[in-house]
């Protein structure tokens, strides 16, 4: 495994929302990250301590064997082509290292669907990198917030994130299976670029890291972003009706950009500021 280089603590942005009956936070994280690196500052922690709730985009990740199950069901169909004839030409060997390097069963490929095939593939691009599921954001703040007694709930279920990406037509659920197997020679340098601008704070180039590859369709990025960034502003926006106060740990790629979850509650007459 290679080991992170990168910063060794930081203060990931954050964000106070404030309306006329409650307040949230947001605050964008990392579903992995490297063990032992420090993010968690005075100014989250006295945000932690004044919500009620933590909000993610999914409660139980720690259930891996139920996400495993949730995935299978949904990402495999019989009588599905082989890997070779879903990419091209020019990526089938790159295709067949990648499915070699994570000792994937070519047969697998039988009833695998593209989609759940990129996302295995992408975990085969990434399984050498200093990267852990325990030390990622949700996982962490689930703890804290369990240990405080306070409510963790979800925006979406696993099975309803999954079928984003099952409801892809064909050609981009192909297209997002050559973008892994085209970037995954540069996955390292991606993730250390990623997890650096998360730890500055540096949401530009965040944004950036969101509009490559695959996102930079329209469709798919209506799909997998704008529309979900949609539907968790008008779960917030509910929840603030009732004077909760939430704090909201999502991806920080929705956190990014013009279609932004906050960008959207500042559109309906929240006042979002950013602390840190």
């Amino acid at each position: 495994m290679a080991a992170w280089d990168g910063p060794k603590k930081g203060a990931p942005a954050l964000w106070h929302v404030k309306g006329p009956d409650g307040e949230a936070w947001l605050f964008g994280g990392i579903h992995a990250l490297p063990a032992n690196i420090k993010w968690i500052t005075p100014k989250m922690k006295t945000a932690m301590d004044a919500s009620d709730r933590l909000v993610l985009e999914v409660v139980g990740l720690e259930d891996s064997a139920e996400i495993t199950r949730t995935f299978q069901a949904l990402g495999n169909s019989p009588n599905q082509p082989p890997l070779a004839e879903r990419l091209p030409v020019d990526l089938r060997a790159a295709g067949e290292k990648l499915r070699d390097k994570g000792r994937v069963n070519p047969a697998k490929f039988e009833t695998l669907e593209s989609w759940a095939a990129a996302i295995t593939l992408a975990g085969a691009a990434t399984a050498n990198l200093d990267m852990v599921r325990e030390a990622g954001v949700e996982r962490v703040l689930a703890k804290r917030y369990r240990n405080r007694d306070k409510a963790v709930i979800g925006l979406e279920t696993a099975a309803r994130q999954f079928t984003y990406f099952d409801q892809l037509p064909e050609a981009d659920q192909r297209a997002m299976l050559a973008s892994v197997i085209a970037d995954a020679d540069n996955a390292p340098a991606a993730y250390r670029d990623m997890v650096t601008g998360w730890l500055t704070g540096d949401v530009a180039r965040l944004e950036q890291a969101a509009n490559r590859g695959l996102l930079q369709r329209p469709q798919v990025r209506e799909q997998i972003l704008v529309r979900r960034n949609r539907d968790w502003a008008n779960q917030i926006t509910d929840m603030l009706k009732l004077g909760a106060r939430p704090f909201v740990a999502v991806g920080a790629a929705h956190l990014a950009g013009e279609d932004s979850v906050q960008t959207l509650l500042e559109a309906r007459g929240y006042t979002v500021i950013r602390l840190q």
